[in-house]
């Protein structure tokens, strides 16, 4: 590839969202799961882009016909399951759960990846959701990053989200000796 040519992966999803969220498909989102874990620490296997989001009418019943229906008059294909086809990147919406997703869409930082801004779930509260619903994925990926990656997120932080979320323990068991 020239030197010249830039490519862009994420831009055209981010451009989607961030249009979702003027024209108020979406009140908030933010980069959760394996995309967001990319952002600290080095690759790890993700099959989709995770979007945590809110709705804009808040409610405890989340009807997302109109997201799909923008989504689909865009252009936009749906794929198997929940995803739908960005750009040809699968993306899944996520609705932030009261309790840590709420908080941690709450706490998400803005950035700019491939020129454009977003906003991308902290490391620590992407850790603390991967031991909260803990698959074998979440499991690999939480080893990697608290013996690999200590230095990629804040311990103090990290503790008080998990003491706030009941999970101390569970951390405790998992990955203190």
């Amino acid at each position: 590839m020239a030197d010249n040519v830039k490519t862009e992966i994420l831009a055209p999803i981010l451009r989607v969202l961030n249009d979702l969220i003027a024209n108020n498909f979406l009140s908030d989102y933010a980069i959760g799961g394996g995309v967001g874990v990319l952002y600290y620490v080095e690759p790890v296997l993700t099959y989709d882009f995770d979007v945590v989001c809110l709705f804009p009418d808040h409610s405890t019943l989340i009807d997302p016909t109109p997201l799909f229906a923008e989504l689909k008059r865009q252009g936009c294909n749906f794929a198997h399951e929940d995803r739908i086809s960005i750009n040809g990147i699968l993306v899944q919406f996520i609705p932030a759960e009261p309790g840590l997703m709420e908080e941690a869409l709450s706490n998400a930082v803005t950035v700019s990846i491939e020129g454009v801004t977003t906003r991308i779930l902290r490391l620590e509260y992407l850790m603390a959701n991967m031991l909260r619903v803990f698959r074998a994925k979440d499991r690999a990926k939480l080893a990697l990053i608290a013996e690999s990656h200590s230095d990629s997120y804040d311990h103090k932080l990290l503790y008080n989200i998990l003491e706030r979320h009941n999970l101390w323990d569970k951390w405790q068991n998992e990955f203190v000796s």
